[in-house]
């Protein structure tokens, strides 16, 4: 295992450690997808999250700390190189993920927070019965009272 043993400076990786990097890679894309998860999780519970400016600065954060992230993963792992097939492995790890477990990810955390959010809602309109009650019954007493004046006004009263 790579990890484990000493590089030598070589100008080559062997064909074991380029398939353990791409491996790795991989599995660094996966938690990319997690951290794509985490950016759509943050659009379903909060509706502001839905405007286009937020979620162009997510997009551009995610694509920072993806970045970053390879960077990191070249200098800890593989001497310092970048390789194409890091980024390939990143991207097939991503898609991976995103394509099975985020799915049923995304499916579960969309029920649940619908589920907060419907059981919030009754919540709300329950406690706000009786102010919206109170509000209707002085409304309608004050458009009692300024049919009055009119009809006053044009002496019909």
């Amino acid at each position: 295992m790579m990890l484990l043993t000493k590089i030598e400076p070589e100008a080559f990786f062997t064909v074991s450690e380029q398939t353990e990097l791409f491996l790795l890679s991989v599995l660094a894309g996966v938690t990319f997808g997690v951290l794509w998860d985490v950016f759509r999780a943050l659009r379903v519970m909060l509706p502001p999250m839905r405007s286009t400016a937020l979620t162009a600065v997510c997009d551009a954060l995610y694509m920072i700390i993806c970045g970053l992230g390879l960077y990191i993963f070249s200098l800890l792992f593989a001497r310092g190189e970048i390789r194409a097939f890091y980024w390939l492995g990143a991207l097939l790890g991503a898609v991976i993920y995103i394509l099975t477990a985020g799915t049923v990810i995304m499916g579960f955390l969309r029920w649940l927070f619908g589920g907060i959010y419907g059981f919030l809602h009754k919540v709300y309109l329950f406690a706000a019965k009786p102010f919206v009650f109170f509000r209707q019954k002085n409304v309608n007493k004050n458009e009692l009272q300024i049919c009055i004046k009119r009809q006053k006004n044009q002496g019909k009263i």
